[in-house]
C-alpha cells in the first residue's frame, strides 16, 4: 500500500502522563528500556492489527498516530489499535491521556516531517483532558457518531468542566482490571495527579 504524504487523514496525539516525574525519579537506562518495550508494544499491536494504514510516530513523552486517509476503514483500524494501547498502557503504568482529530496534514514518515492543523487540533484537545481517556474533537465526531463499541457520548472532564463529548471507551468489557491497576497507578502519585484517576474511574462507571 501507497503511503500519501499528504492527505485527509485521523490523529491521534497521546501524552505520557507524570513524565517529568519519571525523568526525575527513575534511573536513565531503566526509563529508556521501560520507552523502549512500550514501543515495541505499540508496534505489535499495530502490526498484530494487520493495519499497514496506521503509522506511529514517538518524540519524548508524546505518542501520535496516524491514518494514511481520512475512510472508515481506517477509522475503525486506528480505534481497534488506540484502545488496546490504553490499556496496555495502564497494565504497565504508563497511563495516557489524548485527543483524535481528523484533516489535512502533512505526514512523511521518511523525513519525519509532520505538520497540519488537525495535528494541532489532537495536540489542544489533549492538554484540556483530565482523565485517562481520548476525547474526540469536533473534526472527527461525525466520523464516530454510531460506532458503540469504541466511541460514546458522555461527559468527561476537561479544563473548561465537565461536559459532555464523545469518548474512547477503551476501558469496556475490562472494567475491573482497569480499575485495579488505577488503584495500584496511586501508590505511585500525589497530590493533583491523583485526580486523574478519580476521574478515569469516574467516567467508567
Amino acid at each position: 500500500m501507497k503511503w500519501n504524504n499528504k492527505n485527509e487523514r485521523f490523529v491521534v496525539f497521546l501524552d505520557i502522563m507524570g513524565f517529568k516525574d519519571r525523568v526525575a525519579r527513575t534511573p536513565m537506562e531503566k526509563l529508556y528500556e521501560q520507552l523502549v518495550d512500550f514501543n515495541t508494544e505499540i508496534v505489535n499491536i499495530i502490526a498484530k492489527n494487520k493495519s499497514e494504514e496506521v503509522q506511529l510516530a514517538q518524540f519524548s513523552d508524546s505518542i501520535v498516530l496516524f491514518t494514511n486517509n481520512s475512510e472508515k476503514e481506517s477509522l475503525n483500524n486506528l480505534s481497534a489499535i488506540l484502545c488496546e494501547i490504553m490499556k496496555e498502557a495502564i497494565y504497565r503504568n504508563i497511563p495516557l491521556k489524548g485527543a483524535l482529530a481528523k484533516g489535512l496534514i502533512v505526514c512523511d514518515m521518511a523525513k519525519q516531517l509532520f505538520f497540519g492543523q488537525a495535528l494541532i487540533d489532537a495536540y489542544l484537545l489533549e492538554e484540556s483532558v483530565q482523565f485517562y481517556g481520548v476525547a474526540v474533537h469536533h473534526t472527527a465526531e461525525k466520523d464516530v457518531v454510531g460506532m458503540k463499541e469504541q466511541y460514546r457520548d458522555i461527559k468527561i472532564p476537561l479544563k473548561g468542566g465537565t461536559v459532555f463529548h464523545y469518548t474512547l471507551v477503551w476501558w469496556l468489557n475490562h472494567q475491573d482490571r482497569v480499575k485495579e491497576n488505577l488503584n495500584n497507578i496511586r501508590f505511585h502519585v500525589s497530590d493533583s495527579p491523583r485526580k486523574y484517576i478519580d476521574n478515569t474511574i469516574n467516567v467508567m462507571s
